[in-house]
């Protein structure tokens, strides 16, 4: 086992569980080292600028987005460009996000999200049939004496919302490669809400995906707790920790107010025997009717 089974139940209880140490020096050394080689890499002059946005009526949504699902794209921080339409930081430090086919198309990314321990994991926690999908790298840049006003807080949410199966079965995998903190932006999360605060909307492509995305609601019972500020918990941690994150667990982060990046490495499971329907946003292979040819995290045992 990967998890022990007070873990296990944590995980249950509270919806979120941080493990320290689950990434080896080594394994960061590699996945951090990448990363800058795909930043290096990058030409924004052959970008169509597409900016990672979170507000609830303005989030991402343009064919370069729906594009990224099995593909290696690059993102924009929400105040990357001035109002010319230049950069207002250098390409390191403007992008927001590298994703959502890391996992099927870079080597490095490839060894981590299929490692043995990861596949551990999902079997203690009773995935049958697990598919791998929207990995990414999460680049929370420093805030500078030039630029106090960095926009990179992502607000409460769940992952159910913009990854909705039936029934619910998304579970995030987000590995911390540089210490998190509060001062630089650390996940925190409201403990049980994936219990008693119910799903009421989910992001889904309108249009078949011609026009964008938008959120549409869901039908939910009542909630029996309420999402108090106060009532959220940091999940401070070293590099090399993993964190797993519950589907419907509301959570968040904060600007980065240090002068130093946090770099996070994040992937998706969910389970096979779910229904995946095409209103997702995010479909593989790309397309308006839809796809669900996600990664197989390994093969389901056979019956007897």
């Amino acid at each position: 086992m990967a998890l022990t089974q007070e873990q296990i139940e944590t995980f249950h209880r509270e919806g979120m569980l941080c493990i320290p140490d689950f990434l080896s020096q080594e394994q960061i050394a590699k996945l951090m080292g990448r990363s800058r080689e795909l930043l290096t890499g990058f030409d924004p002059s052959q970008h169509p600028k597409t900016q990672f946005k979170t507000g609830d009526n303005d989030h991402v949504g343009d064919e370069y987005f729906f594009d990224s699902a099995d593909k290696v794209l690059y993102f924009f921080d929400t105040d990357a460009f001035d109002k010319e339409g230049n950069l207002k930081y250098s390409k390191e430090l403007a992008i927001n996000k590298i994703g959502h086919g890391l996992h099927m198309k870079d080597k490095t990314f490839e060894e981590i999200t299929f490692d043995r321990k990861v596949q551990e994991v999902a079997r203690d926690l009773d995935f049958k049939d697990p598919r791998v999908l929207q990995s990414m790298m999460i680049f929370k840049n420093p805030v500078s004496a030039s630029s106090s006003s960095r926009e990179n807080a992502v607000p409460p949410h769940t992952d159910a919302t913009f990854l909705f199966t039936k029934p619910q079965t998304a579970l995030g995998f987000w590995f911390a490669l540089e210490d998190c903190t509060k001062e630089n932006g650390c996940l925190s999360y409201n403990p049980g809400t994936h219990k008693t605060v119910p799903l009421t909307k989910r992001f889904v492509k309108i249009d078949q995906g011609a026009k964008g995305c938008n959120f549409i609601p869901v039908e939910h019972g009542e909630a029996s707790q309420e999402d108090k500020e106060e009532d959220y918990k940091l999940v401070e941690c070293k590099a090399g920790s993993l964190i797993l994150i519950n589907h419907s667990v509301l959570h968040k982060s904060e600007k980065n107010h240090l002068d130093k990046s946090r770099y996070a490495y994040a992937f998706h499971v969910i389970d096979g025997t779910a229904e995946y329907d095409n209103l997702n946003w995010l479909q593989v292979p790309p397309s308006p009717q839809g796809g669900t040819e996600f990664s197989k995290l390994y093969e389901p045992p056979v019956a007897a």
